[in-house]
């Protein structure tokens, strides 16, 4: 691209909750033009009739086929992005996925947690997993990114930097809430009203599929094996995730060492936010930051991390990708003040 020119982008799932995000944070982009839409269940339809209060007054279309682009955000059920993916890179276009196709770099692994064999085995080890204030090197030349999933966005926060520094044990123990968002849009039964107001459920109890993208992002941080712990819970609200870890000093480590640790990655980057008291999600929703605190309680570190489980657990973190991939400011087009309360 050249400077100055506007990037052409589609939107592939484009009327689930992250489509949605996608579409209407890429509408106000000052350097992005949304060429096509592209939504199976809502074909024929407008995007602004489809979803209440949006923006685009697009027509939404069958089938997957992007056109002329520069770039195609998908927000597709597991694997399809995976088998489009080819067709899409050959077409010259760079593609930013938000599924969990190309997250996990051992396509064995893929097949392990999710229950089928991967499309595109051979692109795994291509894409570049994106959360950029820990790894953001590979993405201006990266032609495949993988925007990370919302409980590791949170989770890796919390962590790595303390695990990437040296000073915690590679022994983890994360406690993370998300908002019933966090399931989708199609209507199931465990996400109802009835059934999830007033309550919070523990699930995944036995080993939820996003631990397998923390496992390998902490491994790498590390270069050795992390041990670790992850109980994800369902709260009753509509968006955010709170994750709170638990980690052990080593000897020798103080614990204004690990505040200073995450006091600097907050200070350059725009997207981080150091608070003096543990972040309520409130604080984050609608925006593309995630809010970090560290704490401790008898000789334990306790560090948590807010952010909204739709912008910068999904979409906004896919389009924060997009720039940096792009050349733009890193937080064009990106929400960084939340509405109080």
């Amino acid at each position: 691209m050249t400077a100055g020119s506007t990037l052409r982008a589609a939107v592939a799932g484009a009327t689930g909750y992250i489509g949605i995000q996608c579409v209407e944070l890429l509408a106000a982009h000052p350097q992005v033009e949304v060429r096509r839409l592209l939504a199976r269940s809502h074909a024929g339809s407008r995007f602004c009739d489809v979803v209440p209060g949006g923006t685009l007054d697009m027509p939404l279309e069958a089938g997957l086929d992007p056109g002329d682009v520069d770039v195609v955000l998908t927000a597709l059920p597991h694997t399809v992005a995976g088998s489009m993916a080819r067709e899409w890179l050959s077409s010259g276009a760079v593609v930013v996925d938000m599924s969990a196709d190309f997250r996990l770099r051992d396509a064995s692994e893929y097949e392990r947690w999710y229950g089928v064999s991967h499309p595109a085995p051979d692109l795994c080890e291509e894409a570049v997993y994106a959360l950029p204030e820990l790894d953001a090197h590979r993405l201006p030349q990266a032609d495949l990114i993988a925007a990370p999933g919302c409980y590791p966005t949170a989770a890796l926060l919390a962590t790595v930097p303390a695990l990437r520094a040296g000073l915690v044990e590679p022994d983890v123990v994360v406690d993370a809430k998300s908002g019933v968002s966090g399931a989708g849009r199609s209507p199931v039964l465990g996400t109802h009203f009835g059934e999830v107001n007033e309550s919070v459920r523990a699930y995944g109890v036995d080993g939820h599929r996003h631990k397998a993208e923390m496992v390998q992002e902490m491994s790498a941080a590390t270069g050795a094996a992390v041990d670790r712990t992850f109980v994800p819970h369902m709260v009753p609200m509509t968006r955010g995730i709170l994750a709170t870890a638990y980690l052990r000093p080593k000897p020798g480590a103080a614990h204004d060492d690990v505040v200073e640790v995450y006091r600097t990655l907050c200070a350059t980057h725009p997207c981080l936010r150091y608070d003096e008291f543990p972040p309520p999600t409130k604080s984050v929703a609608g925006t593309n930051l995630a809010a970090l605190n560290v704490s401790s309680q008898d000789g334990m570190l306790v560090v948590t991390c807010a952010v909204d489980n739709l912008i910068k657990g999904a979409g906004g973190q896919g389009i924060q990708a997009l720039n940096l991939r792009f050349g733009f400011e890193e937080t064009a087009g990106l929400p960084l003040h939340p509405a109080w309360p």
